[in-house]
């Protein structure tokens, strides 16, 4: 039942998010002006959208908290020693970064029914596609490309930065000049609510989809073939 289970949460794990790297980058920022709703009224690639409805949020002060979409727990089963705690929690976003702008969402994590230890965030921005580009080879020979890499530039470039609510420390970020983030991270605490931090030079200018996974551990790279 235990592993039967776990196979279940890794699935649903790999369908939103798993694996990537994470970098180290600045303390926290200065609060800058908010213009995400002032902006362009179409969405899409390259366009922020002035229907994002999670503005005004570009300070801490006024994070949008994030809902989760849903949540599996599976408590340890105490007829068996190894057995253990096996929960994930998700949340999906829509928003987008004009010139000059940044997001700001809490997600809490000290409400949940396990205790976090993983976790996953995916972006996408300008288009990129949830997997890198990359070139397929059929039998007999025959090839074609899958996803989308947007150009490399500052236009399309997103970082996340992951922040303690509790101690505003910096746990973990990550940055990517084509528009797709893969940031997974264990350092903690994960427990304590998480402020994350959702920004770009000043030219990055696109709409993203962003979500979260936090989780009591680790599972397989959903891109990995």
């Amino acid at each position: 039942m235990q592993l039967r289970n776990k196979f279940a949460l890794s699935c649903l794990s790999v369908f939103i998010a798993a694996s990537a790297a994470a970098c180290s980058v600045s303390s926290t920022p200065e609060d800058i002006e908010d213009v995400g709703s002032e902006s362009l009224a179409a969405g899409g690639v390259g366009v922020c959208n002035q229907a994002d409805p999670y503005e005004k949020n570009n300070k801490r002060s006024k994070a949008t908290e994030l809902a989760y979409n849903g949540i599996y727990f599976e408590p340890a089963d105490p007829e068996y020693s190894w057995s253990e705690d096996i929960g994930s929690a998700y949340t999906i976003v829509s928003a987008s970064i004009c010139k000059k702008d940044q997001d700001w969402y809490f997600v809490s994590t000290s409400d949940l029914p396990y205790t976090p230890g993983w976790l996953s965030i995916r972006a996408q921005a300008a288009g990129a596609s949830h997997c890198a580009m990359m070139e397929v080879s059929e039998e007999g020979g025959e090839t074609y490309t899958v996803g989308y890499d947007p150009p490399a530039g500052p236009q399309n470039t997103i970082q996340i930065d992951v922040y303690s609510a509790g101690t505003l420390q910096l746990l973990a970020s990550a940055q990517s000049n084509i528009g797709r983030i893969f940031l997974d991270t264990y350092n903690g605490p994960l427990d304590q609510d998480l402020y994350l931090r959702v920004h770009g030079p000043k030219e990055a200018h696109y709409g993203y989809n962003l979500s979260v996974v936090v989780q009591t551990d680790a599972f397989e790279d959903e891109c990995e073939l």
